[in-house]
């Protein structure tokens, strides 16, 4: 399971600030131009802009999946953080799901509500939100891996953090002694509007 993350906001290719998105993207292979569907980018708000970067940790990934299409001479893939090693059905069915969840939360790259600002992403993972109304307060939005429920849920939680900065794996480590306060459980349909219940409309 990926476990580093990517800021949602960067540098886009063109020196504006990028927000962190997905795209199709090309690739020279040995045998020919390739094309990878979902790629995580930063590209900035202009519709004009054909420019964007990539985080580091893509690029490498990147040439791992390169490296398998020439290995099956295919000329189309979808990113995924992870390698497919099987084709069961249950493996292709969470990897499906991975997918899907990655594209969610990657989506929120950049987003400012009324009351927070997405502050940090862990594709396919996890969102965290920080208050733009007090600076030791924040949320996160969690995916729910254990429930035995039908669907796809999130946890939506809330916590303080006192130190001026905070990452992921500071968080990891932190997170374990507590201090998380579960607001309650949403399905994926759900959690659009329980952002906006809770922070107000987003831009």
């Amino acid at each position: 399971m990926f476990e580093q993350s990517i800021e949602p906001i960067d540098t886009c290719g063109c020196g504006d600030v990028g927000f962190l998105t997905t795209r199709s993207i090309p690739i020279d292979l040995a045998h020919g131009v390739g094309q990878i569907d979902n790629v995580p980018v930063y590209h900035c708000h202009s519709t004009s802009c054909r420019e964007f970067t990539l985080p580091p940790i893509v690029s490498r990934r990147l040439e791992d999946i390169a490296e398998q299409m020439e290995n099956s001479q295919s000329t189309v893939a979808v990113y995924t953080w992870e390698s497919l090693q099987a084709e069961s059905p249950d493996f292709l069915q969470r990897t499906n799901e991975q997918i899907h969840l990655q594209t969610f939360t990657l989506q929120f790259g950049g987003r400012e509500y009324a009351d927070a600002r997405v502050f940090l992403i862990i594709p396919s993972q996890a969102i965290f939100f920080k208050s733009t109304l007090e600076d030791t307060e924040y949320y996160l939005l969690r995916y729910d891996a254990e429930t035995r429920t039908e669907g796809t849920w999130f946890s939506f939680l809330k916590f303080y953090y006192q130190e001026p900065e905070l990452t992921y794996e500071d968080f990891l480590e932190w997170s374990e002694e507590g201090h998380l306060k579960e607001l309650g459980r949403i399905t994926l349909d759900e959690v659009e509007d329980t952002l906006i219940d809770e922070f107000g409309d987003w831009t």
